[in-house]
């Protein structure tokens, strides 16, 4: 008990802390910004994002966890944002949403907590503060890990409108490099990755291109996507054919694409019939259970 008195006396004085923070910086014409704030600084992009008291403090407790600079996993946390497609700028907005959602979760798990302590449930309040800070803790990763998902899916469907266009840019007597960049400007998952792969080419050795777009695949282990980059990895380095792969592999993704769409119409059928059955027999049940009570 005297432990968690503790913890609420910090967090109030916190609390207090920020509030009063918060109340001088908006009364004190210093602490206001307006749009020329900033607008010559020469490292504005580099300077330090400024944190509150309670995310100082969170930081300076886990530094292995919410620190940039010493995260143990910072290398898992980039193989995910690009493969999510950078739904945070940098790796660093990604810790600091990290700070803010276990901070939100440690905050509701204080307040159920008490409740549990107050409704003299005394033996639930460790397990239900271990239950919000191990959800604090995994919700940031399994957000982005879900925003990987989607983007694979979204890729899926893509990828047959990209090698469609490819395709046919191929077939008029565009060169690879102008049809890849023409279907750039179609949009997507798939076409950006074409973008992507043509803007490194310029740049940097074809090699080292090729593992950039690798890297920001939605699915590593996606099959036609890895069948495509392997298939111009080959057109530039030994000058195969590339039309037929690629018309070949659009086939390959209408076909499959076909066949998941099947699959869960499938899918969608069968529940609907569980659920019709199950509405059935409660009707029955509703019909027959009085005559059993009265």
């Amino acid at each position: 008990m005297t432990f968690f008195a503790f913890v609420g006396a910090v967090s109030l004085a916190v609390l207090t802390f920020e509030l009063l923070n918060a109340f001088q910086a908006a009364l004190s014409p210093f602490g206001r910004t307006n749009r020329l704030t900033g607008a010559h600084s020469t490292d504005k992009d580099t300077a330090e994002p400024k944190r509150s008291t309670w995310e100082a403090i969170l930081v300076g407790l886990f530094p292995g966890r919410f620190d940039p600079g010493q995260a143990k996993n910072y290398a898992a946390v980039v193989d995910l944002l690009r493969r999510a497609g950078y739904p945070y700028d940098t790796p660093g907005e990604f810790y600091a949403a990290a700070v803010r959602t276990f901070g939100t979760y440690a905050l509701l798990g204080a307040v159920w907590a008490g409740i549990m302590y107050a409704a003299d449930y005394a033996f639930a309040v460790p397990i239900v503060a271990a239950l919000m800070i191990f959800q604090g803790l995994r919700k940031p990763y399994t957000r982005l890990k879900l925003l990987a998902k989607k983007r694979a899916e979204m890729m899926r469907s893509n990828m047959l409108i990209g090698l469609a266009t490819f395709g046919s840019l191929l077939s008029s007597g565009m060169g690879v490099q102008e049809a890849m960049r023409r279907t750039a400007s179609v949009g997507g998952p798939f076409c950006n990755l074409l973008g992507l792969l043509v803007a490194r080419m310029e740049i940097d050795e074809l090699e080292k291109a090729f593992e950039t777009v690798k890297a920001h695949l939605p699915d590593p282990r996606d099959v036609e996507a890895n069948l495509f980059l392997r298939d111009v990895h080959d057109f530039f380095v030994y000058n195969r054919p590339l039309l037929s792969s690629v018309q070949a592999l659009t086939d390959s993704v209408h076909r499959n694409l076909v066949d998941a769409t099947e699959a869960r119409a499938a899918l969608v059928r069968q529940r609907s019939g569980l659920f019709g059955v199950l509405a059935v027999l409660g009707l029955l049940f509703s019909v027959v259970m009085p005559f059993f009570f009265y």
